[in-house]
């Protein structure tokens, strides 16, 4: 069902502040400021797509910033894909500072600080996906916050089309067909943003090159349960020393990092109703003990695998 907000029946002087507290309960905690508060006005709507929700939101100039301290206490954790329809806003996560200009997709990540800035008024459509989700489809997705895709680049206009098809479809199919879309949407999009970033933006780095590629190996081999730290390291041609150091460099290990991942993927694919039981679910992404797995669940996301049948 599709929710509509506006601030255009709301007092002038009620109507940042109204703005204000629809933005923190509906995507992130993050503090606001306009330049004049009375002429102020915004709109949005908002709809669920399958595991995903998808957003049309208009404003007047407005600036955003998430700190540190509402990345602690705010409990949402997502992937964003923002599509420009009008306006322009800069924007700065992870380093990056960039202008999001019409047409252009920006990804970020509300798991981390950022900033969003626009001088006047501005149209966007975003699509917002559940970490878990997210990084079942894309390496290293905490290092996709702050990138652009050019509306004049290919992907780029690819995304701005899936977009605005995904949009138009959560507004007018049943919320049913929307669930089995979903995960093919998701799939093109993840796609589009791996060819359209060159593969999660790698920066070039010799060690960062290794390390995309193991994950990769690791990626293609999460369904199997007897995959031991020596296999991986005798299959990518470094010492067992090696492997360990440069998941170090990350803050992990690499069967952490696995383990991880192959959490996520289930995630995904039990949201996604892509299995047909937990025991699948389990099995299909390399945990062999039933108990281990629910447990572990937990732990990652805070809920159980059978609650989000």
């Amino acid at each position: 069902m599709e929710k509509q907000f506006s601030t255009r029946d709301i007092s002038a002087g009620e109507r940042f502040d109204y703005w204000h507290e629809l933005v923190y309960r509906t995507y992130a905690p993050c503090s606001g400021r306009v330049s004049s508060v009375s002429g102020f006005n915004a709109s949005l709507r908002t709809q669920e797509f399958g595991t995903t929700e998808i957003s049309d939101v208009s404003s007047t100039g407005i600036t955003y910033e998430r700190k540190a301290f509402d990345v602690r206490r705010g409990p949402r954790d997502d992937f964003f894909v923002s599509f420009m329809v009008s306006g322009e806003g800069r924007f700065e996560q992870n380093g990056n500072s960039v202008m999001h200009r019409a047409g252009d997709i920006l990804l970020y990540d509300s798991g981390r600080p950022y900033s969003y800035s626009y001088d006047q008024a501005y149209r966007s459509i975003l699509m917002r996906i559940p970490r878990p989700i997210a990084s079942s489809r894309l390496v290293d997705v905490d290092r996709l916050g702050g990138v652009i895709l050019s509306g004049g680049s290919p992907f780029g206009k690819l995304l701005g089309t899936l977009l605005g098809e995904a949009h138009n479809l959560a507004t007018s199919v049943e919320s049913d067909v929307l669930l089995q879309l979903s995960p093919s949407m998701l799939d093109m999009i993840a796609a589009a943003v791996r060819q359209g970033t060159g593969d999660t933006a790698a920066d070039g780095a010799a060690s960062r090159s290794k390390i995309e590629q193991i994950k990769r190996y690791l990626n293609a081999h999460m369904a199997d349960s007897s995959l031991t730290l020596q296999q991986v390291a005798r299959e990518q041609n470094v010492s067992v020393r090696t492997l360990c150091r440069l998941f170090a460099e990350t803050g992990t290990t690499p069967m952490g990092w696995l383990q991880t991942r192959r959490l996520q993927a289930a995630y995904s694919a039990i949201s996604e109703r892509r299995v047909r039981s937990i025991t699948d679910a389990a099995l299909d992404f390399g945990f062999n003990d039933l108990s281990h797995f629910g447990r572990s669940f937990k732990k990652e996301f805070g809920v159980t695998p059978k609650s989000l049948l």
